[in-house]
């Protein structure tokens, strides 16, 4: 399957260059078509050359939290700013 895709991934991606040369080479400037199927390769690229797919991915370690812990240790108290030199602002 990986393989497939990978090929399918490299056959766009020239198709989309082809196609771009030739609509560049019909009318001689570059136009939003030739720009398009240019900007459509990095999609085609990424098929060929990425590992797996998000899909594809195997699972990954997902890390639990404790719900045990005592929150009130990892609570601080903030200073006052007035105290610190801080000056409020007047709005």
């Amino acid at each position: 399957m990986q393989r497939l895709r990978v090929g399918l991934g490299w056959l766009l991606a020239i198709a989309f260059i082809l196609m771009s040369g030739r609509s560049f080479a019909e009318t001689g400037e570059l136009t939003t078509e030739s720009w398009g199927f240019l900007l459509l390769t990095p999609l085609a690229l990424t098929l060929a050359l990425s590992p797996n797919m998000p899909w594809e991915a195997a699972e990954s370690e997902v890390t639990q939290w404790d719900d045990d812990e005592d929150e009130s240790e990892s609570i601080t108290q903030a200073p006052d700013p007035e105290e610190l030199g801080f000056d409020v602002p007047v709005l």
